[in-house]
């Protein structure tokens, strides 16, 4: 038993990079990344994204609008001049015009950029956050996972110690037919006896729900397979405490890069922008003859300069900087806070693993204990008091021992994702 703690615990304290995750457990995760729906819904969202920085480019590029139109007008202004009978009319009442108009964007002082930044800077945004929901997903498959590898454990521990009531059952038979035993001593047998088959079905009933989450989160009904408990190593102390690698901390830092941008654009319209327009077609209206159609074209440049828009420009761009305080209020609260749970796994951890310790020693105290009281009890040395004593100290130094490898577990398993592992690649 030594030997096996041993190995245990040296298992726990190899870096990340010697962990050998379970390839079933892989499987499962990358099958709930294809099955989960806001996983899904989150990509579809990121090719939005890219559509939209495309459309933020697509603002440098020309327009061109084909334009057609025809209109009659009644009654249009008609001149009679004067000792002749020339009626001279300037409009027609009939128009008709038929051409094409251009827009070409020259020059806005980085107007257009700052929007393109910003389109880029909210699809990378989108990106970390559906790399944060993966992250979160596939710790959640692993968390699932510990759980029925624990109640595995605790299943076999119940069953090894309803198999030992059961011969105790039977050594208090013969004992009672040969008079050496009373009526109370089987009844209690049996009773604790039950009391162990109520838990076994309490632990079967945990196992099977958690079965069912599993199988929600990966769509796939899971294998009855998952039966070797595993181990996560204790990933050493995080000497740089900024969480670079942490989902949530990169999230919150993209998001200050957005708000970042959004100062940009709020300074940006300040500046003009200078425009080509030009445009060719035929219409008619043109004199001497204003019914005949001619061709006709046009060309120059606009320039668009800001001068007052009642306090809107300085509003946005104050907006746009408190914006910018806070999402850097925002990343120092994700720091602090993984700064917290760090420090309480790594507390967790540490108590663990002194329970671990004290926890074997009194395993083996226990079976030494049973081994000695069952041979006594067979030879009439002690009562069945004693006996059931024995047992009971047994199971429950098995099922401390079980619960305190699993809370290591639990606690190694958070500090990895604190650290930002992932465990499934």
């Amino acid at each position: 038993m030594k030997k096996i703690l041993f190995t245990i615990l040296s298992f726990t304290m190899l870096s990340v990079s010697a962990q050998t995750v379970p390839d079933d457990l892989k499987v499962m995760v990358q099958q709930t990344f294809d099955h989960q729906s806001k996983i899904k819904a989150m990509e579809v969202q990121q090719k939005i994204a890219a559509g939209q920085v495309e459309l933020s480019k697509a603002n440098r590029l020309p327009t061109v609008n084909g334009t057609a139109s025809y209109s009659h007008i009644y009654p249009v202004p008609k001149v009679q001049l004067p000792g002749s009978d020339f009626t001279f009319q300037p409009v027609p009442s009939e128009n008709v015009n038929a051409g094409i108009e251009a827009r070409q964007l020259l020059l806005d002082f980085g107007k257009s950029g700052s929007q393109i930044k910003q389109s880029e800077a909210e699809a990378r945004l989108l990106g970390t956050q559906t790399t944060e929901a993966k992250e979160l997903l596939a710790y959640e498959v692993a968390n699932v996972y510990l759980n029925i590898a624990y109640l595995y454990n605790n299943i076999s521990v119940q069953n090894a110690n309803i198999k030992l009531l059961e011969e105790t059952e039977t050594m208090v038979e013969n004992k009672l037919k040969h008079g050496d035993a009373i009526d109370l001593d089987l009844i209690n047998t049996r009773v604790k006896l039950e009391s162990y088959r109520n838990k076994k079905v309490d632990y079967v009933n945990s196992l099977q729900k958690q079965m069912a989450t599993l199988a929600y989160l990966t769509g796939a009904q899971p294998k009855d397979s998952i039966h070797a408990g595993f181990e996560w190593p204790v990933p050493a102390i995080i000497a740089d405490q900024e969480f670079l690698n942490n989902p949530a901390m990169q999230t919150a830092m993209e998001k200050e890069k957005v708000a970042a941008t959004g100062v940009e654009i709020a300074k940006a319209q300040y500046k003009p922008s200078l425009f080509l327009d030009a445009g060719t077609g035929f219409k008619n209206g043109y004199l001497p003859d204003i019914g005949v159609t001619k061709f006709n074209y046009n060309a120059g440049v606009s320039l668009n300069v800001p001068i007052f828009h009642g306090k809107k420009l300085r509003t946005q761009e104050r907006m746009a900087t408190q914006q910018v305080e806070v999402a850097k209020w925002n990343t120092q609260d994700v720091k602090d806070n993984l700064q917290k749970e760090v420090v309480q796994q790594q507390s967790d951890i540490a108590a663990s693993r002194e329970r671990l310790l004290t926890a074997e020693s009194l395993l083996q105290q226990a079976s030494r204990a049973l081994q000695l009281a069952q041979s006594r009890y067979k030879n009439g040395v002690i009562t069945y008091l004693d006996l059931q004593n024995a047992q009971t100290s047994m199971l429950e130094a098995q099922l401390s021992k079980i619960q305190y490898q699993y809370q290591l577990s639990l606690s190694s398993l958070a500090l990895l994702q604190l650290n930002g592992n992932e465990f499934w690649k």
